[in-house]
C-alpha cells in the first residue's frame, strides 16, 4: 500500500479520515478517505501500490472499457453514452472549432472517432491493452498508452480532454505537467471529474458510487481542482453540469445500499440531486471543469 504523509496541492501534513469506503464493485476491501485540513484536498489514502491497481479494475460492472449492451443497464449506459459525447464535441466547437485533440483514458474510442468526424486532429492515450486495441480496430485512430507524453511535442495540442479519468491518474503530478507543457497558449483542457459536495453524494454518503475506491484516488470539488491546477499554471475558465451522471450514480449507489437497482427510486433522487444543483452552491453529480494556460512553465 501506498500511504501519503502530506497534500500534494498545499504539501501540508494536516491530514484527517473522512469516511471509510467499501469497494463494492469487486474485492469487498474498506479504504480510507482522507482531507487535508488546510486547504481540504481529499483523497483515498492508503491505496493500493500502482502495479495492484489493475486487478481493482477486473469486473462486468466496470462497462467503460466494453460496448457490452447486455441488459437493461448496459442498454441504457450506451446509449446515454451516445449523447454525452455529442454533448461534448458540441461543447468542444462552441470553445475551440479546430486543432488537435488529445484523449487521456479514451477508452475504447467512441469520442475521439466523433472528433476525427468533426474535423479535428486526434490522438488518445489509453493504458488498457483490450480497450487500445479496440478502439483503432473499430476506428482507425492513433491510441498510444497512457505513458507515452514524450513523444508529442511542447506546444502542439489545441484540446486535452480527460473524461473521469483524472481521479484515476496514480501520477497526477507529473500528468499535469505534461497537460502544461503540450498545450498551447490558447488551447483548453477538460476535465470531467464527480463532485461529492453534490447533493445525491451526500443522500448516499458512504454508499455513493462515485467514491469508488480504490479506483478513485482523487476526490474534487471545484475549490480544489481549481488550487490542483493553479500549481500548474493552468487557470478555470468555465464550469458545466454532466445532468446524466447524477442517474447513472444513483441507480450503482442504489443497488450498493440496498442490493437492487431501483430504476424509479433512482431516477427520483438523480432528478433530485439536478434540480438542488442548479439552485445551491453545491454543483451537480459531475462537473466539466474548462483550464487555461495562465503562462509558459520555465
Amino acid at each position: 500500500m501506498i500511504k501519503l504523509e502530506k497534500c500534494i496541492v498545499c504539501s501540508k501534513k494536516n491530514i484527517t479520515e473522512k469516511m471509510i469506503c467499501k469497494d463494492f464493485t469487486v474485492s469487498g476491501e474498506l479504504f480510507k478517505i482522507v482531507s487535508c485540513e488546510t486547504c481540504g484536498f481529499t483523497f483515498t489514502n492508503p491505496r493500493p501500490k500502482d502495479e495492484d491497481l489493475q486487478k481493482y479494475y477486473i469486473s462486468n460492472s466496470y462497462i467503460s472499457h466494453t460496448n457490452n449492451k447486455k441488459g437493461l443497464f448496459n442498454t441504457l449506459y450506451q446509449a446515454i453514452r451516445l449523447i454525452t459525447i455529442n454533448r461534448k464535441v458540441k461543447l468542444l466547437k462552441s470553445m475551440k472549432k479546430n486543432g488537435k485533440v488529445l484523449d487521456i483514458g479514451c477508452g475504447t474510442g467512441e469520442f475521439l472517432n466523433k472528433c476525427k468526424r468533426n474535423g479535428y486532429e486526434t490522438i488518445g492515450f489509453e493504458p488498457s491493452d483490450m480497450a487500445r486495441k479496440q478502439a483503432v480496430k473499430n476506428f482507425d485512430i492513433e491510441v498510444m498508452k497512457s505513458n507515452s507524453f514524450e513523444k508529442l511535442e511542447s506546444n502542439s495540442v489545441s484540446i486535452i480532454t480527460m473524461w473521469h479519468v483524472l481521479e484515476h491518474i496514480p501520477d497526477i503530478e507529473n500528468v499535469l505537467v505534461e497537460c502544461s507543457r503540450l498545450i498551447k497558449d490558447n488551447g483548453i483542457i477538460y476535465i470531467a471529474v464527480p463532485n461529492y459536495l453534490s447533493w445525491e453524494a451526500k443522500y448516499y454518503k458512504n454508499y455513493w458510487a462515485a467514491w469508488d475506491t480504490p479506483i478513485h484516488l482523487w476526490h474534487f470539488i471545484e475549490k480544489t481542482i481549481k488550487l490542483l491546477f493553479k500549481k500548474y499554471n493552468l487557470e478555470l475558465i468555465k464550469t458545466k453540469p454532466m445532468i446524466f451522471d447524477s442517474f447513472y450514480v444513483s441507480l450503482l449507489s442504489e443497488e450498493y445500499k440496498t442490493g437492487s437497482k431501483n430504476y424509479i427510486k433512482s431516477f427520483i433522487i438523480g432528478l433530485l440531486s439536478n434540480i438542488i444543483a442548479i439552485f445551491s452552491k453545491k454543483g451537480h453529480s459531475s462537473n466539466i471543469y474548462m483550464f487555461k494556460k495562465t503562462k509558459t512553465l520555465k
